[in-house]
């Protein structure tokens, strides 16, 4: 049991660590770009031609890659989250 609760203080600690870096200037900054990027490939792949295969997979990359810079952020968070429930039912 020690070695899990380690790993669920692990998972807490990054939480915070998380949390304080995602509402620090540069957080701010580098969930701001990736809403923009996301948001900015979608524009374009609205007006891309639908018969260039290549430029839309690129758009639909540029669009992924964001996406996923987020939901590293909030799968972290949310296992934190998790890390603390179940620390609360171990005690």
């Amino acid at each position: 049991m020690p070695e899990e609760t380690d790993l669920l203080f692990a998972e807490i600690n990054l939480g915070k660590q998380i949390k304080e870096f995602w509402s620090s200037p540069v957080g701010r900054y580098l969930n701001g770009r990736a809403v923009k990027s996301r948001s900015e490939a979608f524009e374009s792949w609205m007006s891309v031609n639908p018969d260039d295969a290549e430029a839309i997979r690129e758009l639909q990359f540029r669009a992924r890659v964001p996406e996923l810079f987020i939901q590293w952020i909030e799968q972290a968070l949310n296992q934190a989250k998790h890390a603390e429930e179940v620390l609360e039912e171990i005690d």
